[in-house]
């Protein structure tokens, strides 16, 4: 059945394969025991397994989802929450006298439909319902892990687009995305220089001027993996993962989801084998203090700050990457450190040196909180005019957010 299902064409009925997939028999069987009316009030959310509700209610009504079995992802899976949501979705279903359609998503380079299906139930009785609904999900769930790229890098844009006009119609559907969510496909290339620290709003604005964010309007739309990544793709540190995680939760926003759910579950394992390539995206490691060699503190959810404000994102993350830097000033009397501003080209060069200056007086503010004396550390600011700066102006005159993200810094140079 996975052949006919990669070339897009629907599915017969009971199509797909059952097997032992995703949600085996007996699990299937629990997690089915637990629907009830009580669940068709609370609208969705559905904790029947033991994954944990879902922030947003689930609707009765299709659902996509858009799954990567690439390079550098785990193979594809669906966390216990998903899982329990959907047989959820199916049981209420038929109370209802709807026939919901599940659509599977290939994510890659070329985001295709890689199978659908539709669910309904002619049982007379309750157990022969619950074994439609069994039978449905296995091969579902085989159907699911199944699926594998088919073509080089990953477009994870297109793919919440296509699984959202898969989850169009009547009623409100469900979309969900399970994958790393490390696009390597313009618009939203990760392999840009700064785009995993842009601030989300600006990336948001970015995709919006391309008329390039994803039909959603109206779904409820569920994000899992974010951040999960399978060799040879280096993991992300905890605030590389948040901003990820506050980039696609903005993105479905924009792109007119009712709610967003983030599933915390992390996923793990090797990605697929014999699968198109897909390019790895550099991870810049954390800053560390290293006498005689300057190191720029980056604009992310460590050390970052907020939009056109010399207000750390994080303050308490700040405090962690600093510490190192204050501890150094602190040990040698002849220890010192200058600290450079610098920005994007945004505005006017004036309010650019501003904006930097001040960014670069809460750095040394911070450190001497920390216990670094305070005529140990000097500052400046310099604005956009910097010797690594990179052009954050593309050809309409619009910022770019990946490098304007990369040009916002503080640039730490330590001697002793």
């Amino acid at each position: 059945m996975i052949p006919a299902a990669r070339s897009g064409a629907e599915l017969p009925r009971r199509g797909w394969v059952r097997g032992a997939g995703l949600l085996p028999l007996a699990l299937a069987g629990v997690l089915l025991a637990g629907c009830s009316s009580s669940d068709d009030a609370a609208g969705g959310g559905f904790a029947g397994g033991g994954g944990g509700a879902l922030s947003c209610p689930v609707p009765v009504g299709p659902m996509a989802f858009a799954v990567s079995g690439r390079a550098n992802s785990p193979s594809p899976g669906l966390p216990q929450a998903v899982q329990d949501a959907t047989v959820s979705v199916l049981s209420r279903s038929v109370d209802q006298d709807y026939r919901p359609r599940i659509t599977l998503i290939d994510v890659d380079g070329r985001p295709t439909t890689a199978g659908s299906d539709t669910y309904s139930s002619d049982a007379g009785n309750g157990i022969a319902a619950e074994d439609d609904r069994t039978t449905f999900l296995n091969g579902f769930g085989d159907a699911l892990t199944g699926v594998r790229a088919q073509q080089p890098e990953v477009d994870v844009l297109s793919a919440l687009d296509l699984a959202g006009r898969s989850a169009g119609g009547q009623r409100p559907g469900t979309v969900v995305l399970v994958d790393s969510g490390l696009s390597t496909v313009n618009p939203l290339d990760f392999r840009q220089r700064g785009l995993l620290d842009a601030p989300p709003a600006e990336t948001v604005e970015a995709l919006r001027a391309a008329n390039a964010l994803p039909g959603l309007q109206g779904e409820t739309v569920v994000l899992a993996g974010l951040g999960d990544v399978a060799e040879p793709q280096a993991a992300l540190s905890p605030a590389q993962r948040s901003s990820l995680v506050a980039l696609w939760t903005a993105i479905a926003r924009a792109g007119g989801a009712s709610c967003v759910a983030v599933v915390d579950e992390p996923r793990g394992g090797d990605a697929p084998d014999d699968v198109p390539p897909v390019s790895t995206v550099d991870v810049p490691p954390p800053p560390t203090i290293t006498p005689g060699q300057a190191t720029a503190l980056p604009d992310d959810n460590s050390v970052g700050f907020q939009p056109d404000t010399a207000e750390f994102r994080d303050r308490n993350a700040a405090r962690a990457v600093l510490t190192p830097f204050a501890q150094f000033v602190t040990a040698a009397p002849n220890n010192r450190l200058a600290l450079t501003g610098t920005s994007a080209r945004a505005g006017t060069l004036p309010g650019q040196i501003d904006l930097s200056t001040r960014r670069a007086e809460a750095v040394k503010s911070l450190l001497v909180e920390l216990g670094a004396p305070a005529d140990r550390v000097t500052t400046r600011g310099v604005g956009s005019q910097f010797p690594g700066y990179v052009n954050d102006v593309g050809p309409d005159g619009r910022q770019l957010p990946g490098p304007a993200s990369a040009n916002r810094t503080v640039i730490v140079e330590p001697s002793g």
